[in-house]
């Protein structure tokens, strides 16, 4: 895990001393080294001469440099500077600057021997170069890993940038005058001169309704965009022309008449392989446990690796750290799951409590370090948890991410599963499965308001789930609701066919790739990003290996939803792995916050000082709206919902205040 940055010159030179600026804002990404490409043409026939800062003096300070690559380093395989970046390979001009890691590195490395190529690192950075310089752009068809890098062809005068599969690792890009540039964190952007942190106002607007930023190439900045999951991007340096190319689509797989029984036991081994493969580093490996299902799936299969295939799990050493937020609030205290979990397994549990005190000296650096707002508290604990293992000396963190949008754990997708049996005439099924719901007594299962995005537009009035944001947004509340690519108006194109004559896809699988491509997933995983890089530490998520995904996208339905339970492959898979308290559960927290009661007790005085302060998001926003609902509601006594509206409001003003946007 690292950070990258880049400016290409398209008729300007390159300002380096700009670029060393957009490196620095990245520090805390790579804080075990740095490097610079420095690269101007060397006369005629489109060639260039390059210089590696710092390890070589070949650059003329007065030279037009027209291309400049930035690297920020944490080491976790082949510590020592040989893995400095940015990375060549003998006297080769193609150069690369990467962050990720490439999980089968190994493989790809004993293949690329026998073709004749050599090796002087450890690295999978100098693997993944190897296999560029092979197989060009079709090398990203042989990556399991999470990555996005960018290669400085000189031969070719191009510049190559690819983003994983999932869109794991992050990707931003601006096109100020006469350049191109790009870096791992829009924040890094920002320090190059001439762009303007100029808000996309449909955007935040979608934000306020969605709580989400992360759609696909557009960013809450009009002049920043993200490389999309599954994406190449190749700039032609003579030219300045380039083009975003998917190389990789989701989608499930025909089914083979496999039997359910077959399936199960195909995943429980696609499982513990992909966490071997995520153990591998020279460095201390521990993981996230929040007690529910997914982050204690990894922990219980690390746990029986240890066990089994020390081999396999030498970064775990003779501890294996875990580490959970936990609260006196018995409602959003999960303890009791992970402490069942830790033990079982042997691990040694680290219990963070977060606390409102340090929310509110800690809110202002998230909103920096997450480049855009965060709509719920819960990231919060995430954070807390991120800085526990730090303090722990935890350099790597294996977690869960992902498991509800691959196996279907979300309320929505029993509702999905139940339409498709309702639209199918299986009454019976339908019957049988609507009672184990309601019998399962999950109030996160039976509260319709958590999908309250895809409810009509009376029944959300009805129910007054958007009350607050509603009555103080500046705008059309249920235009922007109900927008064309909103979530609300795929649930209805997806409930009314199945399948578009392209795909086999049921309601429930497009209902899931589009959480995993374009509406739940990409905001989780910036979030997870930037809560441990601020850190300096390398977040993992083994259940997003993409094999996983395409493995569990394209399991039947029934296999996702049965007898009342979420997710029933994978609690299937687990037994005797996972303990029967965690694997039979039926409630559902994930990295909860009790903020309802820390935004209306604990954190009172401060939510009223900064809400009657002349804000800037005024421009989205009523302030006085938002002032008498506030001071009307000084108990805690309006819904949830208007809570969460609360935070969205106070989120975007900090990533307002903490950007100088305006």
């Amino acid at each position: 895990m690292c950070g990258i940055v880049g400016v290409v010159g398209l008729g300007r030179p390159v300002d380096v001393a700009a670029l060393q600026r957009m490196n620095d804002r990245q520090v805390h990404r790579g804080p075990d080294g740095e490097g610079f490409l420095l690269a101007w043409p060397n006369g005629g026939g489109g060639r260039f001469r390059h210089a590696f800062l710092p390890h070589t003096n070949r650059w003329d300070a007065a030279a037009p440099v027209s291309v400049g690559l930035g690297h920020r380093r944490l080491a976790i395989l082949d510590l020592s500077d040989r893995g400095l970046q940015p990375l060549t390979v003998g006297d080769s001009d193609v150069w690369i600057a990467f962050n990720g890691e490439i999980y089968n590195h190994q493989e790809l490395r004993a293949e690329l021997e026998t073709l004749g190529y050599c090796f002087t690192t450890r690295t999978d950075t100098e693997v993944l170069l190897q296999a560029y310089r092979r197989w060009g752009e079709d090398c990203l068809g042989r990556l399991d890993g999470m990555f996005a890098f960018a290669v400085w062809d000189g031969p070719r005068g191009r510049l190559f940038c690819a983003r994983d599969r999932l869109g794991i690792k992050p990707f931003y890009y601006a096109t100020p005058a006469g350049a191109f540039i790009f870096a791992s964190e829009i924040k890094a952007l920002l320090a190059y001169p001439g762009l303007e942190a100029k808000p996309d106002d449909e955007a935040v607007v979608g934000f306020l309704v969605h709580a989400n930023c992360d759609y696909g190439e557009r960013t809450l900045l009009t002049a920043v965009k993200a490389l999309a999951p599954a994406h190449t991007l190749t700039l032609d340096a003579a030219t300045g022309r380039f083009a975003p190319r998917a190389y990789w689509r989701l989608e499930p797989a025909v089914q083979n008449g496999k039997q359910d029984a077959a399936r199960i036991d195909g995943l429980r081994e696609l499982l513990l392989a992909t966490t071997r493969r995520h153990l591998i580093s020279d460095v201390p490996v521990g993981s996230c446990l929040s007690g529910g299902l997914d982050s204690s799936t990894v922990v219980s299969l690390i746990g029986k690796i240890w066990r089994e295939q020390p081999d396999a799990a030498q970064a775990l050493g003779d501890c294996f750290n875990t580490f959970t937020a936990c609260y006196e609030q018995r409602e959003v205290d999960e303890r009791e799951y992970a402490l069942a979990v830790a033990h079982s397994v042997g691990a040694n549990p680290h219990l963070v409590f977060p606390a409102p005190d340090d929310f509110l000296q800690t809110f202002a650096r998230m909103a920096w370090h997450q480049d855009m707002p965060f709509g719920e508290m819960t990231y919060y604990a995430q954070w807390r948890v991120m800085r526990a293992a730090k303090d722990a000396g935890v350099k790597v963190l294996l977690d869960g991410q992902g498991g509800d949008e691959v196996f279907g754990g979300y309320a929505k997708f029993r509702y999905a599963y139940l339409a498709s049996l309702l639209r199918s005439g299986r009454w019976i099924g339908l019957a049988k499965e609507f009672g184990a719901t309601v019998l399962q007594g999950d109030r996160y299962v039976l509260n319709i308001r958590n999908g309250y995005r895809y409810l009509p537009r009376q029944l959300r009035r009805v129910l007054g789930v958007d009350s607050l944001l509603r009555k103080a947004l500046r705008g059309d509340w249920d235009r922007a609701v109900m927008g064309e690519s909103t979530p609300a108006t795929r649930w209805w194109r997806y409930a009314s066919r199945n399948g578009d004559g392209a795909s086999p896809a049921t309601v429930m699988q497009r209902m899931q790739v589009d959480d995993i491509m374009v509406d739940t997933l990409p905001m989780l995983l910036r979030m997870e990003d930037r809560s441990s890089m601020a850190f300096s530490l390398e977040a993992r998520v083994p259940l997003l290996d993409h094999h996983v995904v395409e493995y569990g996208l394209s399991l039947p339905d029934r296999l996702k939803i049965q007898n009342g339970w979420s997710k029933f492959a994978m609690r299937q898979a687990l037994q005797g792995i996972i303990p029967d308290v965690v694997r039979q559960r039926k409630s559902k927290l994930g990295f909860a916050v009790p903020s309802r009661q820390w935004l209306t007790r604990e954190l009172r005085p401060q939510v009223s000082a900064l809400i009657e302060d002349s804000l800037k998001s005024a421009k989205y926003v009523d302030p006085e709206v938002l002032r008498r609902w506030y001071r009307a509601s000084p108990n805690g006594a309006q819904r949830a919902e208007a809570y969460l509206g609360l935070f969205r409001l106070l989120s975007l003003e900090m990533w307002m205040r903490a950007f100088s946007i305006s």
